[in-house]
């Protein structure tokens, strides 16, 4: 293998290394909740970077549509020591009707030692000479090995559950679980996750439709 081919590899992995990931593991729906989509709706992101919390209430909010009145929690200053029936009495006042509330579950880094591994590839001047490959003895000899060597692979997975709450009785009537690989920063998970939960709730009519 050429020079500028094993370069070419390199760079393809590293690119591809680092574009993350997000999927949803499962998620859940109440079949008997006919409520649509709410009228306002109160963003809450439950991180303990309190800059992230709020940077990611924002972005949510914006991202839904105006129909919903998506508020960012962190605007309506409330304790957060609250328990959730006192921070439902906050809320119904204000005419909240439901809540959207993120929670970080994990974000948890492994390593993984991928030890090196020899690769054959045939030799084009030998090309004519078909079939040398019937065995491993007539391959051998007209053949190039490369070796790449061994590395250690990291790989970051964030876990985020998010439940959809019908107010003022707080019943939950969606939820999802997410796993994002390999993120390159806190705010691109955020930016997946409202990709990807924005389509979810779409789906189950939770969010009026895409203009």
């Amino acid at each position: 293998m050429t020079t500028a081919r094993l370069l070419l590899l390199a760079l393809t992995t590293a690119l591809l290394s680092a574009c993350a990931s997000t999927t949803i593991r499962n998620s859940w729906i109440d079949g008997t909740d006919h409520g649509g989509p709410p009228k306002k709706l109160a963003v809450f992101v439950a991180v303990t970077d309190d800059e992230l919390r709020r940077v990611a209430e924002d972005l949510t909010a914006r991202s839904l549509p105006p129909e919903v009145g998506a508020v960012p929690a962190h605007t309506l200053d409330l304790d957060t020591r609250l328990e959730e029936k006192a921070l439902r009495d906050k809320l119904a006042p204000m005419g909240f009707d439901a809540a959207l509330v993120a929670r970080l579950v994990s974000d948890d880094t492994t390593e993984q030692y991928i030890p090196p591994q020899t690769q054959f590839m045939p030799d084009p001047l030998f090309i004519g000479l078909r079939p040398y490959h019937r065995s491993f003895y007539a391959y051998y000899p007209v053949a190039y090995t490369y070796t790449t060597p061994g590395y250690t692979a990291t790989t970051r997975r964030v876990i985020v559950d998010t439940v959809l709450y019908r107010l003022p009785e707080g019943k939950p009537v969606w939820s999802a679980l997410t796993e994002t690989i390999d993120p390159e920063s806190s705010l691109q998970v955020v930016e997946e996750l409202i990709d990807k939960l924005g389509s979810e709730m779409r789906l189950h009519g939770l969010l009026p439709p895409a203009r």
